[in-house]
């Protein structure tokens, strides 16, 4: 490695370090600041709690651009009335809020939802539970792939759950792995049914590169196996039985979420400079929905 390389590694290094110290937050729950505001009053609680990049195509305001991003998911996916729904990774349960209340949603007969963080069950649970609707709720909090002992997990394969469709709102990037969720999804849905994911892979060749695969371990977003081309990502899908559709939206993604962190304060900034790094070496924000037929 020359010196000019070496500083350069050596200087992002600290700058992710820097990002990674401002934006930490040992609860979890750093996003309820993006959601604030600006006509928010300060003392006042955000009214929303997204927690993905947002798809930035008609706005500039981080929880429209992340509401936007969950109802082109659910649309793709096609969720049709009294289905049986997994919201995977839903956070602090902004998305099931929107499965069960949103106007333009078809309500499902019954909603499941599984999150890692305990916190983030804790809280969905008690937004959920303040909601007046009639939709039965179950919620996990657990990985959200499937292993023995994990009571109660939905994807468990003795279990007699079934779902129309599966929902993975920019989180399936981070699981271990992917494929064993995709796996699993599979084997939990119904004939007809669907998994649809917004997700993160990587342009054909981009993963040929030193760099690439350099900027993707110092972002820390997935785990190496995760690391897959387009190309790569419709194969294993269809391999496992899928039929697959892939939208690039990229472009509507990543650009509004780095300009989005450009105005939260120098950590943040400094992690959206490496967002633009981690782009402009193959990284894409797709749209996938795979059905099993």
């Amino acid at each position: 490695m020359n010196l000019v390389l070496f500083a350069v590694v050596v200087t992002l290094v600290l700058f992710f370090w820097i990002a990674k110290r401002q934006s930490a937050d040992p609860y979890g729950e750093f996003h309820l600041a993006f959601n604030k505001l600006p006509t928010d009053k300060v003392e006042a609680a955000p009214r929303t709690e997204w927690l993905n990049m947002g798809y930035w195509k008609d706005t500039d305001v981080f929880p429209e651009a992340c509401e936007a991003l969950a109802l082109k998911l659910v649309q793709a996916s096609g969720c049709k009335p009294g289905g049986q729904v997994l919201d995977v990774g839903h956070g602090s349960g902004e998305s099931l809020i929107l499965l069960l209340t949103h106007p333009s949603m078809a309500r499902p007969s019954q909603l499941t939802g599984i999150t890692s963080l305990a916190a983030h069950h804790q809280r969905s649970q008690a937004r959920v539970a303040r909601l007046d609707q009639p939709v039965p709720v179950f919620l996990h909090a657990g990985d959200a792939v499937y292993r023995p002992g994990s009571h109660g997990h939905p994807l468990d394969p003795s279990s007699e759950d079934q779902f129309d469709t599966i929902l993975a709102l920019d989180c399936a990037y981070h699981f271990r792995s992917r494929t064993a969720f995709l796996r699993q999804a599979y084997g939990k849905l119904r004939p007809g049914g669907c998994v649809a994911l917004a997700d993160i892979c990587f342009t054909p060749g981009a993963l040929q590169t030193r760099w690439t695969r350099w900027v993707t371990a110092v972002l820390r977003l997935m785990p190496r196996e995760n690391m897959v081309s387009t190309d790569e990502y419709l194969a294993q899908m269809r391999g496992m039985g899928y039929t697959v559709r892939l939208e690039d939206v990229t472009s509507d993604v990543f650009p509004g979420f780095i300009r989005f962190l450009g105005t939260r304060g120098l950590g943040w900034k400094t992690f959206g400079g490496l967002m633009g790094v981690f782009a402009g070496a193959g990284a894409r924000f797709v749209v996938v929905v795979g059905t099993k037929e």
